[in-house]
């Protein structure tokens, strides 16, 4: 009777240390996460580059005051545990277990929506990991497409087509009554960036021949590509003014 007692006491013993042993995921040991975000910043601007093809212009900054989420092994809500970047877009979490653990911040889309990027990392035990830097983004062209064009235009006093200097371009997405509007450059180049991906809009430019006769719009219709990206319109919107 001693012996079987003394026997599952043994069990007993043994199963603890095992259980103490295999710790989740989590708070309460003496692993350090430390890690750093940056900003991505899209607000629209359209460079050409020196292939001639075109994209956006963004900047990366550090990212300040925003919001880490840590996710504990294999949870599949939202998130365990929170922190927020420092000045200098650090961030930290402490007394962690050994384990798998995913990290991820929000990146701001121009639609309002938000996206995560994840990061997958593990830890050992009592160890301090830096993950792979987070990049998330902003602006007002997040998650936006763009199309570039030239515009020509036939003055009373010209012989011969010109690039249209200052003249208004307009593009309407299809199906939609909301215009947008930009000016021409010197070279009679419009831009427009912050359009919808993969739809298709009408672009054209306000054409007046015969004074007080009427104005004639000449359009063209192009399709944006995916987001973040830049379409160049094959061929150029003419205008006739008086």
């Amino acid at each position: 009777m001693r012996r079987s007692l003394l026997f599952i006491l043994q069990l007993l013993t043994i199963s603890c240390i095992i259980t103490s042993c295999e710790k989740e995921e989590g708070e309460g040991g003496e692993g350090t996460i430390f890690g750093i975000v940056y900003k991505i910043i899209d607000d629209g601007k359209i460079i050409q580059l020196a292939d001639g093809s075109y994209t956006f212009a963004k900047d990366t900054i550090i990212a300040k005051d925003e919001d880490v989420y840590i996710i504990y092994g294999e949870h599949d809500f939202g998130y365990d545990d929170k922190t927020s970047t420092g000045f200098d877009g650090t961030y930290c979490f402490r007394h962690l277990y050994a384990g798998n653990y995913t990290l991820y911040a929000l990146s701001d889309y121009a639609s309002g929506d938000k996206q995560a990027t994840l990061v997958n990392i593990e830890l050992t035990e009592g160890g301090t990991l830096c993950p792979p830097d987070i990049y998330i983004y902003d602006g007002k062209n997040v998650g936006k497409c763009g199309v570039v064009g030239t515009i020509n235009a036939l003055y009373k006093e010209s012989d011969d087509w010109i690039p249209g200097f200052s003249l208004r371009v307009y593009a309407q997405k299809e199906g939609s009554l909301d215009v947008s509007d930009t000016r021409a450059d010197e070279n009679g180049m419009y831009a427009f960036p912050k359009l919808d991906p993969n739809s298709t809009y009408t672009i054209y430019g306000e054409s007046e021949p015969n004074k007080n006769e009427g104005i004639e719009a000449y359009s063209i219709k192009i399709k944006t590509g995916a987001a973040g990206t830049v379409v160049v319109a094959d061929e150029p919107i003419y205008t006739f003014i008086n």
